[in-house]
């Protein structure tokens, strides 16, 4: 019995991690050597399920690799209390080797034994995270490595949190001390993060954009895997699910574990198998990242999705707005939404296209999705 090689979850590290060995030298440089990059302060961005949190992941274990202090946080009302009360103090305390000091409580008689103390911690749980963080950064510098603060989910609702963090990374930056700063989030929020007061610091930050995997890169991330696993993939099956996959790193996962998993005893994954797998991984698609996806959205905008989802390719702006019964300046409010969301993107003057895959697809099969909530076709047919 082979172990499935492959890690369809969001946020899961899969064995290979294709198509992403530039942007990691990038960061490589900057824990390695500790040189000024703008990979410092980096914002990582892309549609659900293109891999950020892989991303973030990935950086993490290079920089632990290298001694480096890793501060990770999903950014959530709270998160900077959370930091200031329990992370950064028990990482000081962790680390310092004058965490704690012994403390005079009182003096007895020679003869019954001198002297009482108490250990008394030097760093108490009270809000301070940037002289916290300060005093962490100057004990991973003496190691000779430094702090990475690892933020993932930036949300419109955390800004405040992102705005605290941001203050205390920045200050430390400018003088030129060994920290790194990355956060991830969808295209909406990073958007969000720019625009929003205070946090210009982040305008000059790297920004990461993660595309969907080249055909060569899609095919090596299902192959390599499974070879090394001690199984065998043929070509035509190894093609069909590389093409099938779209280059999307969670179609990717999720159809190599179901190849995997259709017959596990088979030491070559069969065109068969690969087909079983692509239906499975097309109807998880739906629900793990199309309706979520579409949940967000108002009502409109969805309405711009069915209406781009009648052509078989991009539509012109013009043809949605029409069909939407919009002047092109509405429609045009939607098309701006999609496109921060991260849902369309634009191919080409006056076009536009779904950014993830299948929706199209998902759309036409399942229209009352982009309703969410209101009667669907199976069940009006109990209203009769």
């Amino acid at each position: 019995m082979h172990d499935n090689p492959f890690r369809p979850g969001f946020g899961i590290s899969p064995p290979l991690l294709a198509g992403r060995d530039a942007l990691l030298a990038e960061w490589r440089e900057v824990l390695g050597l500790g040189a000024w990059s703008p990979f410092r302060a980096a914002l990582v961005t892309g549609m659900r399920g293109v891999g950020k949190t892989v991303l973030l992941n990935a950086v993490e274990d290079e920089a632990r690799g290298r001694g480096w202090t890793v501060v990770h946080g999903t950014l959530h009302v709270g998160l900077v209390e959370a930091l200031e009360r329990d992370r950064l103090p028990a990482l000081l305390q962790a680390q310092d080797p004058e965490a704690y000091a012994r403390e005079l409580t009182g003096v007895t008689l020679p003869q019954l034994g001198g002297a009482t103390t108490q250990v008394v911690p030097q760093y108490p749980r009270e809000p301070r995270l940037e002289s916290m963080l300060a005093r962490l950064v100057e004990l991973t510098e003496a190691r000779g490595a430094g702090v990475l603060l690892s933020l993932d989910e930036v949300a419109v609702e955390s800004m405040q949190e992102l705005r605290r963090i941001a203050i205390a990374v920045q200050h430390l930056l400018r003088e030129d001390r060994r920290v790194a700063i990355v956060a991830a989030g969808v295209p909406a929020s990073i958007a969000a993060a720019l625009e929003a007061d205070g946090l210009t610091f982040f305008r000059r930050a790297q920004q990461v954009r993660l595309d969907t995997l080249t055909l060569a890169e899609a095919r090596a991330a299902i192959a390599e895997p499974v070879r090394a696993h001690g199984r065998s993939i043929g070509e035509a099956a190894l093609e069909r699910a590389a093409r099938a996959s779209e280059g999307y790193p969670f179609l990717v996962q999720t159809i190599g574990a179901r190849a995997w998993e259709h017959r596990p005893a088979d030491d070559e994954i069969t065109a068969d198998a690969v087909e079983h797998a692509v239906e499975v991984a097309y109807a998880t698609m739906g629900e793990s990242v199309i309706v979520p996806a579409l949940r967000g959205l108002s009502g409109r905008d969805r309405d711009y999705l069915l209406a781009m989802a009648e052509d078989d390719g991009p539509a012109t702006t013009a043809d949605v707005a029409e069909r939407m019964g919009a002047t092109s300046g509405n429609a045009g409010r939607q098309r701006a939404r999609l496109l921060d969301a991260g849902v369309i993107v634009v191919p080409g003057r006056g076009l536009v296209d779904f950014a993830i895959p299948r929706m199209r697809e998902h759309l036409r099969e399942h229209p009352h999705d982009a309703q969410l909530g209101l009667p669907t076709a199976a069940r009006r047919t109990f209203r009769d």
